[in-house]
């Protein structure tokens, strides 16, 4: 296949699916604004409005009653938005961004206000807690095979801990699956897109008895992918120093790359064993074999790494020279010398025990266990071995939570709880330099981490009069951890302590400073405890107006890097990072339901931010996890619900966010004032809905929305800047009771933009992870 050729395919494309957006757009507005002229005003009463009610602090209650932000996804919303993972997280909620790292799709970053991990390791701990039916997971590596069958998620913003599960300082993500029904019945939802998209979940009630209920719900996903790869190209038989390291193989065009390739399958039971305990058993089962994606060279960043100093090869080779000239600017074709995949399988389960007992009293009991056994190459964007990467980590995870709630009398009540982890992570990565002007070797780390972690917790609300509340919640959080492993420099050529035959002038490399005849070995531990707390207050001065403050405290426990360790250094383990966080804020909701709307401001105050921080060793730069500096982070959010006419809908949210880095404790002291990472300055979301009745029996839903995320940086060394984008996306539904046909495109505009950014280490240019181009299908919902 020639350059030519898949350049003009994508020509090809393009063209057809602006031709789908134009017709789409055109008709979608059509709708909506004839189907206006015939609306009649929206007249509701007080008592009818829909009021939305969570469980987000364990407790059924409206989200105007909470004393801060909860932003709650319902099914119809993420179906709308019809990614099928977490992307649909950052699509709905202002102020939440979503990346990926040499995973892709199958280990999302997640970061709230700012808040959020540079890490792709998995034995760190996250600063947001996401809970899938209560269980904590342990790494972002399990969310995306549970992302199915979905009743609602609900974010809350800000430290959490005093209430449930895990501490964290970002805020928790609570996802929460649908529950068996009484009656037998169910769905299948079906999603058909060009780059052979097709995405299918369904599920099926089957009540044994009125006591005994089974939900079975299933999911799965296939593509092409978007990514046009070309093999190895002028690669194919490079050799940085001839006679000493093999000659690249040639690794054939794939044409189309990135593709997904995944199921799941989950079955419920829930038991009632009297009027006043229920019983709730949960597994789930997720194989993802998905293609990765392989991040971009184009030509116009190859050039600038060529010229810079940071520049390890030989600029004069024929090799080089002829790869140059065959790059071009089109993000989505890429060379590589290997074929990225993933291979990743996992097992949850657990147990839910709720009982009422009298007097309004409650306890819950939740066992969880989930296990990921998962590997997969990296590719570092040249058509040969530069820098590639081999990942093979087993994770699992053993929790056990207790709560007691009840009332001291009519308006006081309280929350007792207990929560403890047990995780083992088996890690090993290989680094492979071996068509290299720098190392020339592979460097193999292998380690076992254990965790142990016990939380105790409280928390008290008192409602004095009909128009004050006032909560308090107190935790205590213990975290032991040890890590064992070794480094190994296997040495594949025998060069180790020889300088390589080209370097640029004054500058003469060893390499890996790891004899190979004596690997490093480390053997270390952690032991950090914490007592966090939570002061808020809601006041009522009318029936639509609430307005609340909020003081807390959180802790993210220490740990250690989870990355290759190169010295002793690097092996030492990592603070925990605490934040005292402050939030006031307004809600209102008009009495007849045409308005909702909320604002708040908050400020964050950081104590040993742990983050990635670029460091020299055996001379070439290293990133390593560490306890680098203070920080803050302030800002503002609104967002706004409004139904001015029969039928229509619309939702707007903002977030703006100014972050800064404070008393660097490393020695590049230019970092102090950087932006905190994935901080954007601002980000918002808005979609508009209207639904048009047609006869008695049909409705004819039409969607657009767009959200926009502002630039901001990946580390703190802020010279990675992902540039601000917006996603428009539209969808046309034809709906009956029992059935629904919908017309969908995303990313309308057809933006180019990144999710992923990965600056140079001196080994490879600047390479990027892209976001998906515009695609449309179809989507098919039967109800039974």
């Amino acid at each position: 296949m020639s350059t030519y050729t898949i350049k003009n395919n994508h020509f090809k494309k393009k063209i057809i699916s602006s031709a789908v957006t134009g017709v789409f757009i055109a008709s979608s507005w059509l709708t909506i604004f004839t189907s206006q002229a015939y609306a009649q005003t929206l007249n509701v009463e007080a008592d009818n409005l829909e009021v939305i009610t969570v469980t987000a602090r364990k407790k059924t209650e409206s989200i105007q009653d909470i004393p801060g932000v909860v932003n709650v996804l319902s099914t119809a919303e993420l179906r709308a938005n019809g990614t099928g993972d977490a992307k649909s997280l950052a699509l709905n909620t202002p102020g939440v961004i979503y990346s990926e790292t040499y995973a892709g799709a199958s280990s999302p970053r997640i970061t709230i206000r700012g808040v959020g991990d540079d890490d792709f390791n998995p034995n760190g701990s996250s600063s947001a807690a996401i809970h899938v039916n209560g269980i904590y997971q342990g790494t972002n590596g399990l969310l995306n095979g549970q992302y199915f069958d979905i009743e609602r998620v609900e974010v809350l913003k800000g430290p959490q801990g005093t209430l449930y599960g895990r501490n964290a300082t970002a805020g928790a993500i609570n996802i929460i699956t649908k529950r068996p029904d009484i009656d037998f019945g169910g769905y299948l939802d079906l999603d058909l897109g060009n780059f052979g998209t097709v995405r299918g979940e369904g599920a099926v009630d089957l009540p044994i008895s009125e006591d005994f209920l089974v939900r079975v719900a299933a999911m799965y996903e296939s593509s092409d992918g978007f990514y046009e790869h070309l093999g190895t190209g002028p690669g194919t038989d490079y050799s940085y120093s001839p006679g000493t390291i093999t000659p690249q193989e040639s690794v054939a065009a794939q044409g189309s790359w990135g593709g997904s390739d995944r199921v799941s399958a989950r079955v419920t039971a829930e038991w009632s064993v009297s009027d006043a305990t229920l019983v709730t058993t949960k597994v789930t089962l997720g194989q993802d074999k998905s293609e990765l994606a392989i991040p971009d060279v184009t030509a116009e960043n190859w050039a600038e790494y060529a010229s810079s100093a940071s520049f390890f090869l030989n600029p004069q080779d024929p090799a080089l020279i002829d790869f140059a000239n065959a790059l071009d600017n089109d993000p989505f074709t890429v060379y590589s010398n290997m074929l990225p995949k993933l291979d990743s399988e996992q097992v949850g389960a657990n147990l839910q025990i709720d009982h009422e007992f009298s007097g309004d009293t409650t306890a819950t009991v939740l066992i969880g266990y989930e296990s990921l056994d998962r590997n997969y190459t990296t590719s570092d964007n040249l058509p040969f071995s530069v820098a590639d990467y081999l990942f093979d980590n087993d994770f699992s995870q053993f929790t056990i939570e207790a709560r007691l709630a009840g009332q001291y009398s009519e308006n006081a009540s309280w929350l007792l709880g207990a929560f403890t982890l047990q995780d083992k992570i088996d890690f090993g990565t290989n680094l492979l330099f071996l068509n290299s002007g720098l190392w020339q070797t592979d460097v193999q780390t292998d380690y076992i981490q254990e965790r142990d972690s016990l939380g105790i917790f409280a928390s008290s609300d008192w409602t004095p009069v009909d128009w004050f509340t006032l909560e308090a919640g107190l935790r205590y959080s213990s975290d032991e951890v040890t890590f064992t492993g070794q480094t190994q420099n296997n040495d594949p050529y025998g060069v180790y302590g020889t300088p390589p035959s080209f370097f640029p002038a004054g500058q003469v490399y060893i390499g890996v400073p790891i004899d190979p005849a004596s690997p490093l070995v480390f053997d270390e531990s952690l032991d950090d405890s914490k007592v966090t707390w939570k002061i808020s207050s809601i006041f009522t001065p009318a029936k639509e107006w609430r307005l609340y403050g909020t003081v807390s405290t959180g802790y993210k426990a220490g740990g250690f890097d989870g990355s290759t360790i190169l010295s002793a250094q690097e092996a030492l383990p990592i603070d925990s990072e605490t934040v005292i966080a402050y939030e006031v804020g307004s809600k209102y909701r008009s009495n007849n339901g045409l308005l909702s709307a909320e604002a708040n401001l908050f400020y964050y105050d950081f104590s040993d931010y742990q983050s990635t921080a670029k460091l020299i060793v055996a001379g070439a730069s290293t990133n390593v996890r560490a306890n680098v500096s203070d920080a803050t982070i302030q800002g503002a959010e609104l967002a706004l619900t409004l139904n001015p006419i029969d039928g229509l809908n619309i939702k707007a949210g903002a977030t703006f966010i100014n972050s800064e880095i404070d008393n660097f404790q490393g020695e590049d002291t230019t970092l102090e004032g950087n932006d905190l990472p994935f901080s954007a300055d601002v980000s918002w979301n808005f979609a508009v809905v209207y639904a048009a009745p047609l006869g008695d029996n049909f409705t004819l839903r039409t969607q657009i929305d767009a959200s926009s995320t502002g630039e901001h940086y990946q580390t703190i060394q802020n010279n990675d800047q992902v540039d601000s984008y917006a996603i428009a996306n539209a969808r046309m539904a034809l709906e009956s009771a029992d059935w629904e046909v919908a017309l969908w495109v995303r990313n309308l505009a057809d933006e180019d933009y990144d999710v992923g950014f990965f600056p140079t280490t001196g080994l490879t240019p600047d390479t990027f992870l892209k976001g998906a181009p515009r695609t449309f299908g179809l989507n098919f919902l039967m109800h039974f």
